[in-house]
């Protein structure tokens, strides 16, 4: 089986199997090209991901739009960005199978992500909109890795549960469950030291994406599915 056909059965299953509500999005990233730090590890297993940091939170489709700041406990948000931050840790369910540098990892593990968001801008204090956790708890559906050389992606597709005043003040209510994080990593290591799965490798994020989106509508779901569908189609003319 193709990677490809993997990826899209993996993105169709977890969307068809998630539910309807309105489309929604926290979207949690770094402010002014800071690295998020933290790493990944793959233990030959499974994978964990440590402390990797973000700095805003832009939030679409709520009831209260606009880009929020992590901040300390009471509200503070220091300038320049990046004093305080959120954190964001987990662990994938267990490896499946490897297919031309990716690994492919099972449902289960766990996410989590702590810190503080804050109204305030820069440099000021402001009401806080969510504690610590910020993500209770969750985990994956789907989790992928795939290298070339000493560097790659990650992503994964899953479930969590928010802290209830950061939904409130979104006005998201329970529906809202659909997660994705993507990951840039570097510093794996050098290919051959890989040959054995069994071996693992540390990795070292240079860019990430917290994407927490509401499951879409019926409709919406129709045509992701038709266009994950297109896709495919196309990449097979083109081969």
């Amino acid at each position: 089986m193709k990677v490809r056909n993997i990826l899209i059965g993996a993105v169709v299953a977890t969307v068809l199997g998630a539910g309807t509500a309105s489309a929604a999005g926290l979207n949690w990233d770094q402010g002014q090209g800071l690295s998020p730090g933290g790493t990944l590890v793959f233990d030959g297993t499974r994978v964990t991901g440590t402390n990797i940091g973000f700095d805003l939170m832009n939030a679409t489709g709520t009831s209260a739009d606009g880009v929020y700041h992590c901040s300390g406990a009471d509200g503070s948000v220091p300038s320049p960005v990046g004093g305080s931050r959120c954190l964001l840790s987990f662990t994938t369910g267990a490896l499946q199978q490897t297919v031309n540098g990716t690994f492919i990892f099972g449902p289960g593990g766990t996410v989590t992500m702590t810190g503080f968001l804050s109204t305030a801008a820069p440099g000021a204090t402001g009401d806080l909109i969510g504690g610590s956790p910020l993500v209770i708890e969750g985990s994956f559906r789907s989790y992928t890795v795939t290298l070339a050389g000493n560097s790659g992606v990650a992503a994964g597709l899953g479930i969590d549960i928010k802290d209830e005043a950061l939904i409130e003040w979104f006005g998201l209510g329970p529906n809202f469950q659909f997660t994705m994080s993507q990951l840039a990593i570097n510093g794996c290591g050098a290919p051959a030291a890989r040959a054995n799965d069994a071996n693992g490798f540390t990795c070292n994020v240079n860019n990430a994406d917290f994407q927490n989106n509401s499951v879409p509508e019926p409709g919406t779901l129709a045509l992701l599915g038709l266009g994950l569908l297109g896709v495919g189609a196309a990449r097979r003319r083109k081969a």
